[in-house]
């Protein structure tokens, strides 16, 4: 037998030893982690209509030691003081609250990140930014 073949039997014998006691985990897109923070920063735009005009910038990093295939936000305005979304970019809006990437930015490289944004309007009668009252992310592998 050649040396070759020898090399290929090897691996091949290996392989299969290896796959009986476990030592290979088949990893699918639904693998799913929380390895992913996300932060924002509102900025006022000024009124309109009887509203207050807020830009509330997104940042999703990927914490994670491997590239994202995609991800996934859930994000609550603050609707009970009167908080819409008006407008938004760079983001899917997959319900009222969770909001996916467009069809560039779901591939994050580790410690980089994935901007996306808002249009917020308040009523007059509330000062405060609309940051979101809760949020959290999911990033797939």
């Amino acid at each position: 037998m050649t040396e070759r073949r020898v090399r290929r039997r090897r691996r091949l014998i290996m392989w299969l030893v290896a796959a009986l006691f476990g030592a290979f985990a088949v990893v699918t897109p639904a693998d799913a982690a929380t390895t992913c923070t996300l932060t924002f920063r509102a900025n006022y735009w000024g009124t309109v209509g009887g509203q207050y005009r807020w830009q509330v910038d997104a940042q999703l990093t990927n914490t994670g030691t491997t590239p994202s295939t995609t991800w996934e936000a859930v994000i609550d305005f603050p609707s009970s003081a009167g908080a819409v979304v008006h407008m938004f970019w760079n983001v899917k809006r997959f319900s009222t609250n969770v909001w996916r990437p467009a069809s560039w930015n779901g591939a994050i490289q580790p410690n980089q990140y994935a901007n996306f944004g808002f249009e917020v309007r308040m009523p007059m009668t509330t000062t405060s930014p609309p940051l979101p009252t809760s949020s959290q992310c999911t990033i797939t592998y």
